[in-house]
């Protein structure tokens, strides 16, 4: 039988025993994600060393739903602590004094930080922040670099014996097939790359993180060289042969390694027992990318929600922000704006959608959880879904404030000074294909529409199907990839029938205004991509000469055949090193 609780007694200054033990039933709910989080981290080493490929995209997708599995746990054991007195928030101020003592010298006390707001927020649904309750700015200390565990190596020159002794830190128990060539390869371009930047040969410093980056097939060793007063980054990629550990890149500008830990790929798994102090390491190598990409690039997504929305804030608080339109075509499904200042979009579904959409807002948000949990293999933005946000009205012009209370009413409201929004999602800002190829001169226009059949061929290879393969759902971005990001016509590629068209009976039927033959649902025609595919002229000639296999079954009905066969596609976020190829 529930109890009577006196809010105002349970909520009194000298009453601290509720508070405690609300704030130790959420820390202990923490420490149950925190050790499943590494257990399935662990793991990495093991799939990679056995080359079990499927056991290490299972553990990915297992790894993305412990957080909610324990939030709910956490919020329910709240409950029935507080009892009446879960909604008393002088009670949740001191919860979260108590919380925050508890936490405050963990190395991971900012991931900590956010649980405890993902469990204020689901309890109360807050409306923006509520600084009486939870962490609105992180009261955890910044984590000296100095404790990450990393190895420095110092040499005259980038010559075989550092590389070497770098390619040696690797804790595997599986051998290199050829670590003396790799040695001297991986050399040869370390060389190469310091000659370029300090002007000739000289001594140089390296750091290695002794943590392995793991994802798909792939290990990646990550690090720093310093030399002539230059540091760069040093990331090399390593996969598993049959016949032992190969290396199969050297990446040495920011440009590389940003694409290495950008926002289209699975997240890493990575031993972070200090995560602040290893995002401190990675901003090194990759100042132009934002923290809170680096915190989700590693698995800590939520954390990196919670640094999202911290930047987005401050964005906000100038007195020239203003939201606008975003750049492309409406689409049917999303509204669409962004802040000119801050290189992100903001999606939010609309109240209805007008033909051909034959969708729900429900399948619009299965939709990306699906693209969440999948292998994006680097072609499908990541996405941070955000709830009961409010923004400055200021912020918005009349005719986008009036654009989205009349397309989406049901989501967008305002209240007096402020605009409140119940969902959305934020993704990172990319230019529109279709846009790109007009305005860009016709050798990138080119070299992105040829990337843009890559693209669809890489989600192939996930069992992916973008089905509306419009230019205008895939955009361009900072580093010059193409990726989809309209989600609403997803499918398993696995799940779709590709078929020929029969040929017509008559010339009725040519001109029929239905088809003459049976359709089904998942009946894909690849004969019909050539019309709106790409544009006619040079650049639909380009495409078809390299990516014309897409209008054809056999292209299709190949690739399921492989994935029915239980086979994990070789996609990497790197271009294989010339120096590095090897006879396999």
């Amino acid at each position: 039988m529930r109890s009577v609780v006196n809010l105002t007694a349970w909520a009194a200054v000298g009453n601290n025993r509720p508070a405690a033990s609300a704030a130790e039933a959420i820390h202990a709910a923490y420490e149950r994600w925190l050790d499943g989080f590494r257990e399935v981290t662990l793991r990495a080493r093991a799939r990679f060393e056995a080359r079990d490929w499927w056991g290490a995209q299972a553990d990915a997708a297992e790894r993305l739903e412990l957080y909610r599995v324990h939030l709910d746990a956490a919020v329910s054991d709240t409950r029935d602590i507080l009892q009446d007195a879960v909604m008393a928030r002088p009670l949740w101020a001191r919860i979260r004094a108590a919380h925050a003592e508890r936490s405050a010298d963990r190395p991971d006390a900012e991931l900590a930080e956010t649980f405890f707001n993902s469990v204020t927020r689901k309890v109360f649904s807050t409306v923006g922040a509520d600084p009486a309750i939870e962490y609105a700015e992180s009261r955890a200390p910044s984590s000296a670099e100095e404790l990450l565990e990393y190895e420095t190596y110092v040499a005259p020159a980038a010559g075989p014996e550092l590389a070497r002794r770098i390619l040696d830190h690797l804790p595997l128990s599986v051998p290199f097939a050829q670590l003396e060539r790799d040695a001297e390869r991986v050399a040869a371009i370390m060389e190469a790359r310091v000659r370029e930047v300090a002007g000739g040969v000289v001594p140089v410093e390296v750091d290695v993180l002794r943590a392995v980056f793991y994802r798909n097939k792939g290990a990646y060793l990550v690090g720093r060289l310093r030399a002539g007063g230059h540091l760069l980054p040093l990331v090399v990629p390593l996969l598993h042969a049959e016949r032992g550990i190969v290396v199969d890149a050297v990446l040495m500008t920011q440009d590389e390694v940003s694409v290495v830990f950008g926002f289209s790929w699975l997240y890493f798994r990575v031993e972070a027992p200090r995560p602040r102090a290893l995002v401190s390491f990675l901003a090194s190598i990759m100042p132009n990318k934002r923290i809170d990409e680096l915190y989700t690039a590693i698995g800590y997504n939520k954390h990196g929600k919670t640094e999202l929305y911290r930047t987005l804030t401050q964005h906000l608080g100038r007195p020239d922000a203003t939201f606008a339109f975003a750049e492309g075509e409406e689409g049917l499904v999303m509204a669409v704006f962004t802040l000119p200042t801050f290189n992100v979009v903001f999606k939010i579904i609309k109240d209805t959608f007008t033909a051909p959409k034959n969708t729900t807002r429900r399948a619009v948000m299965e939709k990306y959880h699906f693209v969440f949990v999948r292998d994006r293999v680097g072609r499908l933005a990541d996405a941070q879904e955000f709830e009961h946000l409010d923004f400055p009205r200021r912020c918005f012009p009349e005719d986008l404030l009036g654009y989205l209370t009349s397309v989406a009413g049901e989501t967008v409201r305002p209240e007096g000074d402020r605009v409140v929004i119940r969902h959305l999602y934020i993704e990172r800002r990319v230019t529109p294909l279709n846009l790109y190829v007009r305005t860009a001169p016709l050798k990138e226009a080119s070299r992105a529409v040829l990337d843009y059949g890559t693209a669809i061929k890489d989600l192939a290879a996930a069992d992916i199907f973008t089905g509306d393969m419009l230019l205008k759902n895939f955009g361009v971005t900072r580093n010059g990839r193409v990726i989809c990001y309209d989600y609403d016509e997803l499918a398993l590629l696995s799940e779709c029938r590709f078929r020929r068209i029969p040929p017509s009976r008559n010339d009725e039927d040519e001109y029929a205004a239905e088809p003459w033959f049976a359709v089904a649902d998942e009946d894909v025609f690849p004969e019909e991509f050539r019309a709106f595919l790409v544009p006619s002229g040079e650049l639909r000639d380009a495409f078809l000469e390299h990516h014309g296999d897409l209008l054809g079954v056999e292209f299709w009905q190949t690739v399921q055949r492989r994935l029915s066969a239980g086979e994990v596609f070789d996609v990497f976020p790197y271009t294989r090193s010339p120096a590095l190829a090897r006879n396999a």
